[in-house]
């Protein structure tokens, strides 16, 4: 009996810091004590599993740490970098993966975090799962598509986790009320197996599960529902995105597996529109405790890499040019100090300059005064100091209403582009029509990204109080002889120009002779599209695909290729679960490959031998 009351203290004390509708969630940020009422147990439960860090919204202090060296995944990976050279003496480790001086080697203890905070996090879905046994009658019918939708979110960090570690404990985990304490490691793959058909189950179900809800039920679950306000048709089409992604990683090692899932869901609909929703509030979140204030605080870790940089804008010695360059490079990277040609009131004629992993080669220029800006507040500073490009701070870390990201239609088409490239399930369009679609969509989700911050009471202030600005929102300066207006909320470019830059990348993809050149062209695109605002996921498409091919580190004349391939368990799993994790031990290194790495890339380092590449 004392134990079952703690379980109900615990439970209620964690649904009480979220609130059980968006209203409540928005007043908790501002006083988590004012809100002492929960209107409905299971709801609220789905609600604290919904909006935890490290599910849909990044983790501030997980996001800080991932940046602030450039010896974590953002860094390995390639998506963004500080501006390199020999003053940054670490980096003469960079190709250790020991974890002692390179990768891991400064923020080990960050790792342990992830695996453990997916068993703390989604035990409430086995909470959840012992309090609906206890219903029956309407009350069961009303609150069960909790408990579907719960375990879709489990389920999904599971696999998450998986992709970091390999084998981890699942069929066996959050059975402590079965007296089961020590899971054992279960296979990947089938752990892969078991989450695909379960979905496939659930998005089958759900229709039924609605439709059995009363009237009061479908409200309730509408206010909890801060994600997808309760519309069960955009949860279908979010659970079968999952399918496709999950279905596409293991194909290279089931194939028919994977192809079994992908011919169904080719069947079924897919997001319509992109899946995110507004977590935070109308508050500064470079200052409060949002996964922008970690970009933020190093904003000198937020350098665009070459390898994404020469993607979107061709010629560095070239200002941006419509139809050639990248039509979301205006919004996601911020111009330098340095003109192309005549300065134009109504023409971005600055150039946009990636930094490069050839360290040695860049010193030279730095040592001149090629700096950087020595602070993220002033987009006007960076505008007047910067020599090279970081992300784009209006669209990023200066945008109050930077929503959470579960599922994008560009990235589904990226994945439909994979499908059809490699034949794994008869689709309607060829891959290079998916990949002009992707650009098509990504382009509408960017410059959606950076108008959010046009009206977000953050921007506007700091606009009136000259922080972030040293003038009007408006204004034209003679310091810069253009309106440097242009670059807060640059204008969105025009259908046929988006059509001509997408056509000369499906011109691109179609003329590469074979498989993976064809490879190499999606994944830039994935890297353009998702960036900074999902390392994870690029580093987890980066190990499995070897694609796109990264720069090697030249650092004091050293020419270092690492690839970390995995994450190492954390302490606790040799200290409490040592008979299980004995089992595993060979594999907790940074080097050993997930499971759904093909056969044939085991061996592969996708680096380019030189920096002379396309």
């Amino acid at each position: 009996m004392k134990k079952q009351s703690y379980r109900y203290l615990f439970l209620l004390a964690c649904i009480t810091l979220l609130g059980s509708c968006k209203k409540q969630l928005e007043e908790q940020f501002y006083n988590p004590e004012v809100y002492s009422k929960v209107e409905n147990l299971y709801g609220g439960i789905f609600l604290k599993m919904l909006t935890e860090n490290k599910v849909y919204s990044n983790d501030y202090g997980e996001f800080y740490w991932q940046l602030n060296s450039g010896t974590e995944v953002p860094g390995y990976a390639q998506i963004s970098q500080r501006h390199i050279t020999d003053r940054y003496a670490w980096y003469l480790n960079y190709d250790d993966l020991g974890g002692t001086g390179g990768f891991g080697g400064l923020t080990n203890n960050l790792w342990n975090n992830r695996l453990n905070d997916f068993y703390t996090r989604a035990r409430f879905w086995a909470v959840l799962k012992d309090e609906l046994e206890k219903l029956n009658g309407q009350a069961l019918a009303d609150n069960k598509i909790y408990y579907s939708l719960a375990t879709v979110i489990k389920d999904y960090v599971a696999l998450v986790n998986v992709d970091f570690y390999n084998h981890i404990p699942y069929f066996d985990a959050f059975k402590g009320r079965d007296t089961v304490f020590y899971a054992k490691f279960d296979e990947p793959l089938e752990i892969y197996k078991s989450v695909l058909n379960e979905l496939k189950l659930i998005s089958e179900e759900l229709p039924a599960t609605h439709a059995a809800m009363s009237p009061l039920g479908k409200s309730i679950f509408t206010q909890q529902d801060i994600a997808l306000q309760g519309d069960i048709n955009r949860w279908i089409q979010y659970i079968n995105a999952l399918r496709l992604k999950y279905a596409v990683r293991i194909s290279g090692v089931d194939e028919a597996t994977a192809k079994t899932h992908l011919q169904d869901l080719l069947t079924k609909p897919m997001p319509a529109t992109d899946l995110t929703w507004s977590l935070t509030v109308d508050v500064a979140p470079e200052s409060n405790g949002f996964w922008l204030r970690g970009m933020y605080e190093n904003y000198f870790a937020t350098f665009i890499p070459d390898i994404i940089m020469r993607r979107m804008h061709r010629d560095s010695a070239a200002a941006y040019q419509p139809g050639v360059d990248d039509p979301r490079l205006q919004v996601l990277a911020m111009p330098t100090k340095y003109f192309a040609g005549t300065p134009s009131t109504t023409v971005n004629r600055r150039k946009y300059i990636g930094v490069s992993y050839n360290t040695d080669a860049q010193k030279p220029a730095y040592v001149a005064g090629e700096r950087y800006v020595t602070s993220g507040a002033s987009f006007i500073l960076s505008l007047q100091q910067n020599a090279k490009s970081q992300y784009n701070y209006t669209t990023f870390f200066h945008n109050a209403k930077f929503p959470a990201y579960m599922m994008s239609v560009a990235e589904v088409d990226l994945l439909l582009a994979e499908v059809a490239l490699k034949n794994l399930a008869p689709t309607p369009k060829q891959a290079s029509q998916y990949i002009k679609d992707a650009i098509s969509h990504s382009t509408d989700f960017w410059y959606a990204r950076n108008e959010e911050s046009r009206m977000a009471a953050s921007f506007r202030n700091k606009a009136i109080a000259g922080n972030f600005f040293t003038g009007p929102l408006t204004f034209n300066s003679n310091r810069f002889g253009e309106d440097s207006a242009l670059y807060f909320h640059p204008a969105k470019p025009s259908a046929t120009v988006i059509n001509q830059y997408s056509d000369s990348i499906a011109t691109r993809f179609n003329s590469r002779g074979d498989v993976e050149a064809k490879m190499e062209i999606l994944m830039q695109q994935k890297y353009i599209h998702l960036n900074i605002m999902s390392p994870f996921e690029l580093w987890t498409e980066l190990r499995r695909t070897r694609h796109p091919y990264l720069e090697p580190m030249t650092f004091t004349g050293k020419v270092m290729t690492p690839f970390p391939e995995r994450l190492k368990y954390p302490q606790s799993a040799l200290q409490t679960n040592t008979e299980f994790y004995m089992l595993v031990k060979d594999q907790d290194n940074f080097t050993t490959p997930i499971f759904w790495v093909p056969a044939n890339k085991r061996s592969v380092k996708p680096y380019w031998p030189n920096y002379n590449y396309e």
